[in-house]
């Protein structure tokens, strides 16, 4: 497993496991990062982007099966195609599903793989 095929998975345990402190240490820490949900709205920067996954994070009712489609990492820049079926309780406490793909996209800085978009589309 490459360096960068390591540090998707290691991101994705971060969600996994709702690690606040470990996630934002994948984020880009300026402007750049930028993340689509699936229903099409935008979070924008670092400070935003922790915020909302400390509000989801606390949320212990949901968890995500992930499998990685497409990956693809040079020098620089690395792609992880996912698909994701995420699992929830509605507001009654009635579960559902949501399918969608994630596609995550990451610059080299320092040595570090640093997540600068991460885009969630519905199936």
């Amino acid at each position: 497993m490459s360096c960068f095929e390591n540090a998707v998975q290691n991101h994705l345990k971060t969600i996994a496991n709702r690690d606040l402190q470990g996630f934002s240490q994948y984020l880009h820490p300026d402007h750049h990062c930028i993340i689509i949900l699936p229903n099409g709205n935008m979070i924008e920067g670092y400070e935003d982007i922790v915020s909302f996954h400390g509000d989801w994070f606390a949320d212990t009712d949901w968890h995500m099966d992930t499998k990685v489609m497409d990956i693809f990492a040079n020098d620089d820049m690395g792609y992880a195609l996912l698909d994701v079926i995420y699992h929830d309780l509605d507001e009654f406490g009635k579960p559902y599903e949501m399918k969608y793909l994630l596609s995550l996209l990451f610059v080299k800085v320092d040595d570090n793989w640093i997540l600068i978009r991460d885009q969630n589309t519905m199936k």
